[in-house]
């Protein structure tokens, strides 16, 4: 299992997100749309394969192979984290090497990019992942 959080060296709250933040609690929006998405992709290392920067202007991975529903669990301890599993079916993207991940609301928005060393996806395997979001 990847187990990544918004701390993560290579993690990044994307521009979009931090704009509905400040327009929720300015009372300039009235709600957030949950998220309730993963996407993955395979653009997230340079040449060298190490994992580069994801850009907050960003709206999507750079490469999108995938996008898998996430479970919810809110609050954890401490209470001002959030945490999202999801998993990649075992018939799915057979030889892939994953690196790149987003959380996507339920409305197709991306709120936060993680890129990480590639791992490789083998056929008849699930691929189960799990962000902690610490506010």
């Amino acid at each position: 299992m990847g187990s990544y959080s918004s701390s993560f060296p290579t993690a990044v709250v994307s521009l979009f997100r931090r704009v509905a933040f400040c327009e929720y609690t300015s009372g300039a929006r009235s709600s957030i749309a949950p998220i309730t998405h993963f996407a993955v992709g395979t653009s997230g290392v340079d040449s060298d394969g190490d994992p580069v920067m994801p850009s907050e202007t960003q709206t999507d991975v750079i490469n999108r192979v995938g996008l898998y529903p996430v479970t919810v669990s809110c609050p954890l301890t401490p209470r001002t984290t959030a945490r999202y599993t999801g998993e990649i079916p075992d018939a799915d993207l057979a030889g892939a090497r994953i690196n790149e991940a987003a959380l996507i609301d339920s409305e197709g928005n991306a709120h936060q990019f993680i890129n990480f060393y590639s791992k490789g996806k083998d056929a008849g395997v699930s691929m189960a992942f799990e962000f902690d979001d610490i506010f």
